[in-house]
């Protein structure tokens, strides 16, 4: 997900304050839980639960949204809704405008990330990255454009198993695009990181892919955010059984947890949200912001997502004190 540069801070406090002082959601208490680093850097007991409000009624959470990725833009923070070809785009008070995009029939959006006026999402059913302008003369519109940009000197294939996460550094000139697990059980997975440089409308790969070995094929990583410098990745494990945050060394090619939150994040299902979290954001601050894919789905063909019984989650998870 997405790196926030400094002169965000002032607008993420704002939706910070907002989500706090408005009581959107309870806190939920997971002291002592099973699985649940509470030493960590983010404190899983003053976690919120947060509820949106949409001004499209079909992309409320009582619907399979399947937000798959999360990113701060000016202003507030944007979701994809992976299957159904719309961002929701959230203010300082949650009110969520949703504009459609114009990707590839049965695209699979599955991350975000953000760079002064521009979005790069990548597609997991068609290996592809685009870019989507959100400049002054786009911000309002009902729809906006999404420009794909070839991939060179990279081998990836579209598919269920594909490209789940990405992030553009704070230059903007590389990105970093995320294949979620490759491999099998005779020979072991990793999770793939590619560097790709961006040229004009096109993305060079930058030396060889980073891979990052799996305990086993059940594990997966599935979104990237930018702290300190350092490169965060959101590490599950199928299904809904594990949750980390890992800090990844691009040079050695390893991960260590920074933070394990599986005993928060299991809990969450008992007031009725989906866990299945692919989303990550690190505001200026430090807060962990975390969003999830409430359904499993095929191929889509609908323009809106039917009714589900797992709510679709968005947490905030404080720094510890």
């Amino acid at each position: 997900m997405t790196h926030v540069s400094r002169r965000w801070r002032a607008g993420a406090g704002i939706l910070i304050a907002v989500a706090v002082l408005a009581g959107l959601a309870g806190c939920r208490s997971t002291g002592g839980a099973s699985g649940d680093a509470s030493a960590g850097l983010w404190d899983t007991t003053r976690a919120k639960e947060l509820s949106w409000r949409p001004d499209d009624e079909h992309f409320t959470q009582d619907w399979a949204l399947e937000t798959s990725g999360l990113a701060f833009t000016v202003g507030g923070m944007v979701a994809p809704s992976e299957k159904y070809a719309r961002l929701l785009f959230f203010d300082a008070d949650l009110e969520a405008r949703v504009v459609a995009i114009g990707v590839p029939r049965h695209s699979e959006i599955e991350g975000v990330a953000s760079h002064g006026d521009s979005l790069f999402m990548c597609d997991e059913a068609h290996a592809a990255v685009y870019r989507v302008d959100i400049g002054r003369a786009t911000r309002d519109l009902p729809r906006l454009a999404a420009i794909r940009l070839p991939i060179e000197g990279i081998e990836v294939e579209g598919g269920k198993i594909g490209v789940e996460g990405i992030e553009v550094s704070a230059d903007g000139r590389t990105i970093h695009l995320l294949l979620e697990r490759s491999g099998d059980p005779s020979t072991g997975c990793v999770s793939r990181l590619w560097l790709l440089r961006l040229d004009g409308d096109r993305l060079v790969a930058e030396g060889t892919p980073i891979d990052l070995p799996l305990e086993d094929c059940n594990w997966r990583l599935t979104g990237l955010a930018w702290m300190d410098g350092r490169l965060l990745g959101l590490k599950t494990q199928y299904p809904g059984e594990r949750y980390e945050i890992v800090d990844i060394d691009r040079i050695a090619g390893s991960m260590s947890v920074v933070q394990d939150i599986t005993g928060y994040l299991r809990g969450v299902r008992a007031d009725g949200w989906g866990n299945n979290v692919e989303g990550i954001a690190i505001d200026s601050d430090g807060v962990l912001w975390l969003i999830g894919d409430n359904a499993v789905t095929g191929i889509i063909d609908d323009e809106y997502p039917p009714r589900t019984d797992e709510r679709a989650l968005l947490v905030r998870i404080p720094r510890a004190e």
